[in-house]
């Protein structure tokens, strides 16, 4: 008697643990549901512009599912968007922590470095992103690598950085046009005029270009050019951004 309630006990005790077991992972694939919702949700704000909507809906997402590499790099872009910089490295880094092969979450904490003007912590970020044979984009992280070194005044390396980006994407305007700063650094003229020509070609409707063209045009004094690309800046360029400045420029070409 005494040995059957033991095995009775036994059993029910088993019984419970499973049917506890059973609970358990309904209630995580539930929480993965819900957190997967909340995680698109707070993605759509993002993208949309709505900062603090998308920061509530993620990290409720992330209570749901704290293991989540993707949703900690999320919330640290949020952060480093609303200026947030010590809660967006928190996140980073456990984004890396919980998957350290994570090279887009590397890329963002160089940027997140960059903006605090932690120039060689960004170049650190960088260079383990490119180190990974499997990152995707390595291009990105070329080109934020040059920008560090050109914000460090190292214009060189910073060329360097932009024309190992250009080979594994030579189509990518934003290093044309960073390169073209870099060697209007060093004083490389033709080299800029060139650069700048480049990210025109690729990127036709982005009136940065040309109005960094037009001024240095005016600057070699070859006006003839200037004109020219200065009038297609005024075609393309939204209204405030310089365009006083232009129609001023170009009026003074005409007079002389």
């Amino acid at each position: 008697m005494f040995r059957k309630s033991i095995i009775i006990t036994i059993l029910i005790l088993f019984s419970l643990v499973c049917i506890g077991c059973a609970t358990t992972k309904k209630d995580v694939a539930r929480d993965k549901r819900k957190a997967e919702a909340l995680q698109g949700l707070g993605g759509s704000q993002y993208r949309e512009g709505d900062l603090r909507g998308a920061l509530k809906n993620l990290r409720e997402a992330a209570k749901l599912d704290p293991e989540n590499a993707e949703l900690h790099n999320q919330i640290a872009l949020v952060y480093m968007d609303l200026a947030k910089y010590e809660a967006s490295l928190q996140h980073f880094k456990k984004a890396l922590a919980l998957k350290p092969d994570y090279s887009d979450a590397r890329n963002n904490l160089g940027n997140l470095y960059a903006l605090m003007r932690k120039w060689d912590l960004a170049i650190a970020s960088y260079q383990k992103a490119v180190d990974d044979v499997l990152y995707k984009t390595p291009h990105f992280a070329y080109t934020n690598m040059g920008l560090a070194y050109y914000n460090m005044a190292n214009y060189e390396k910073a060329i360097e950085m932009y024309q190992r980006s250009l080979k594994l994407k030579p189509t990518y305007s934003t290093t044309y046009f960073n390169l073209a700063y870099a060697y209007e650094a060093v004083q490389k003229w033709d080299e800029a005029i060139d650069a700048y020509l480049k990210a025109i070609q690729y990127l036709p409707n982005d009136p940065a270009a040309y109005y960094r063209l037009g001024k240095l045009y005016l600057k070699l004094n070859r006006k003839t050019e200037a004109s020219q690309v200065l009038e297609e800046f005024l075609e393309i360029a939204p209204e405030g951004s310089y365009k006083e400045e232009v129609k001023g420029i170009l009026k003074k070409i005409q007079k002389q």
